[in-house]
C-alpha cells in the first residue's frame, strides 16, 4: 500500500498537465500512487496523462464519464490505496518536498488532516504571493478545530487578519488520512448543481476531525486567473450558491450546531454568495440587455435567505464594503441595488485593466 494517494482531475488541461505532472514525479518523497482521472476531456488531455504516467509504475490514468470536478475526486477517493490522500489541481503544481514534510508532519501527531499553505500566482503579471494563516506554526488542538471550523462557515463580524484569508475552503488544502476520510463519508458535491462544491466538504472535514494539524510549509502553487470577472458568466449562481448554503446548513443542524453559527453562516451568504452573484449579473460576458439584468437583479432580491440575511446586524461593524453591501441590499429597491452593481463592476473592471 502507499503512503499517499494523490488525486488529480483532468479535464481540457492539455496546456498545463505536464508542469503539474513533473512536479509530483520529482518529489523527494517515493512511495506514493498518483491517480490521474480524465473527466471525458475533449481536447488531448487523455492522450496527455497516458505519455506522461509511460515508465513510471507509481501513475495510474482513469478515464471516466463527464461529471465535473466533486464526482472526480470522490471517484479518485474510491480507486485510492494510500494511507493518506492529496488533491491537486490539474493546472496548478507543488513544491518537492511537499509530500515528504506533510507525511512526516501527519505521522509524528497522528493527523486525520493537516492544512498547508499555498502561493498564487497570477500568471497575466507574473506575481507570485504567499498565502499564509494568521496563526503560530505548527497549530494543533481544540483551539485550532474551533478557528478553523468558524472562518469557514462565514467571516468575523469585525475586520481582522482572518478576514483576507483566501481559498480557505479548497480540497487541495488539506492532506487527508484516507481511513478517516472514507469512514465519514466526505464527499464533494456536483458543481453542475452547486458552487464551491469544496466547501461543505471542508466545513464536514473540520467539524467532525478530533486531530487537525496546521503547518506552515508553503507547498502549492495555485494558478490564479484574474480575468475571470471578465471572462465568466454563471446565469444561476445565485441558485447554485444557495445551495451551498443550504447544505451547509443542513449539516449544521443534523450537529445541534446551526443556532451558534447561523448569524456568521447568514453573513457568508450575504457578503460573498449575494454580493459576488449581483457582480456577475454586470459580467462583460452577459450579453443580456437592461430588463433581463434587472430582472435578475430583482430575482437575487427576492431570495428568501438573502431576506434573511439583511436583517442581521452582524456585519454592521464590519469593513467599510461590509457596511456599503450591507446597507445596498438592505434598502430591498432593485433599481438602487443595480445602479451601484453596474458601476462597482466597471469600477473592478478598470482597476483589473490598471494593473
Amino acid at each position: 500500500m502507499p503512503k499517499i494517494s494523490v488525486i488529480v482531475p483532468v479535464y481540457n488541461v492539455e496546456k498545463y498537465l505536464g508542469k503539474c505532472v513533473k512536479s509530483i514525479l520529482s518529489q523527494s518523497f517515493k512511495d506514493f500512487e498518483l491517480l490521474l482521472i480524465n473527466d471525458a476531456s475533449t481536447d488531448s488531455s487523455l492522450a496527455a496523462a497516458e505519455g506522461l504516467a509511460v515508465g513510471d509504475k507509481r501513475v495510474k490514468v482513469l478515464d471516466k464519464p463527464h461529471g465535473g470536478l466533486g464526482d472526480t475526486r470522490n471517484y479518485g477517493v474510491a480507486h485510492a490505496y494510500g494511507k493518506y490522500i492529496l488533491f491537486i489541481d490539474s493546472d496548478d503544481w507543488v513544491e518537492p518536498d511537499m509530500f515528504e514534510n506533510l507525511y512526516a508532519a501527519a505521522e509524528s501527531f497522528g493527523a486525520e488532516m493537516v492544512v498547508f499553505n499555498f502561493i498564487r500566482e497570477n500568471l497575466s503579471d507574473g506575481e507570485s504571493r504567499e498565502c499564509t494563516l494568521p496563526v503560530n506554526y505548527p497549530e494543533a488542538g481544540r483551539a485550532a478545530h474551533d478557528v478553523m471550523l468558524q472562518k469557514l462557515i462565514g467571516p468575523d463580524g469585525e475586520e481582522n487578519a482572518w478576514r483576507h484569508v483566501e481559498m480557505l475552503g479548497c480540497a487541495w488544502r488539506r492532506m487527508y488520512l484516507r481511513s478517516w476520510f472514507v469512514e465519514n463519508n466526505i464527499r464533494y458535491g456536483n458543481e453542475q448543481k452547486i458552487m464551491l462544491e469544496d466547501l461543505p466538504a471542508a466545513i464536514k472535514s473540520h467539524c467532525l476531525a478530533e486531530k487537525i494539524l496546521l503547518v506552515g510549509g508553503t507547498y502549492y502553487h495555485y494558478r490564479y486567473n484574474p480575468d475571470s470577472l471578465s471572462t465568466r458568466y454563471r446565469p444561476k449562481k445565485m441558485e447554485m450558491l444557495s445551495r451551498c448554503f443550504d447544505c451547509v446548513k443542513g449539516f449544521l443542524i443534523k450537529r445541534n450546531l446551526y443556532d451558534a453559527y447561523r448569524e456568521r453562516h447568514l453573513a457568508w451568504f450575504l457578503r460573498y454568495a449575494a454580493h459576488s452573484s449581483l457582480v456577475n449579473c454586470f459580467s462583460p460576458m452577459n450579453e443580456k440587455g437592461f430588463k433581463s439584468r434587472y430582472g435578475e437583479v430583482s430575482g437575487i432580491l427576492k431570495n428568501p435567505i438573502l431576506r434573511e440575511a439583511v436583517k442581521s446586524d452582524y456585519l454592521k461593524k464590519g469593513s467599510k464594503a461590509d457596511r456599503i453591501i450591507l446597507r445596498v441590499l438592505r434598502s430591498r429597491n432593485a433599481l438602487i441595488v443595480y445602479t451601484f452593481y453596474r458601476n462597482y463592476t466597471k469600477m473592478l473592471l478598470k482597476d483589473k485593466k490598471r494593473k
